[in-house]
């Protein structure tokens, strides 16, 4: 049996002189390993971090969208209101070039209304809620297609208009 166990002995002896030979190389290994997984827990840190900032990034660009949106509904607003205003004056001016004029044209009921509150606003008058809506409804009432879609009056007829009047 002993003849069976030497070569058995000889061959634990070896594995055990290999692995302690090879000892100072498994803790090398070891030590690369654990520096491995303390850059994959760093990194895995960097990671969530940058999700962390995009995430809020995404929050901050919807905010800035949302505002962007309300900001080019505003502004869309302030210049419908600035094209009625142009068409409302316009219609002021016309009404008012008719009168001087004196042509025999009466002026419908609305007309007269509507002269007399754009008059008031004009000369910085008292005017009440009921006549700004008057105006507004009338200038809608004649001009929606062109208020709605921006599209400015020509004004450079209403300059030549109150040129033409001759005062006597």
């Amino acid at each position: 049996m002993l003849p069976v166990l030497i070569p058995i002995l000889a061959g634990l002896g070896g594995a055990v002189v290999g692995a302690l030979s090879r000892q100072p190389e498994i803790n090398r290994l070891k030590e690369q390993v654990r520096k491995l997984q303390v850059e994959i827990q760093r990194l895995q840190r960097v990671v969530e971090e940058q999700d962390r900032q995009i995430r809020e990034l995404k929050i901050r660009y919807n905010a800035l969208k949302a505002y962007h949106f309300v900001e080019r509904v505003r502004q869309k607003s302030r210049l419908r209101g600035a094209i009625m205003f142009q068409y409302a004056f316009k219609e002021y001016m016309d009404l008012l070039v008719v009168q001087t004029r004196g042509n025999g044209y009466v002026l419908s009921e609305d007309e007269v209304l509507f002269y007399n509150a754009f008059d008031r606003l004009v000369n910085n008058s008292e005017i009440s809620v009921e006549e700004k809506l008057l105006i507004r409804e009338y200038i809608r009432s004649k001009y929606a297609y062109e208020i709605d879609n921006m599209i400015e009056p020509e004004t450079g007829d209403i300059v030549e208009k109150v040129e033409s009047i001759h005062v006597a």
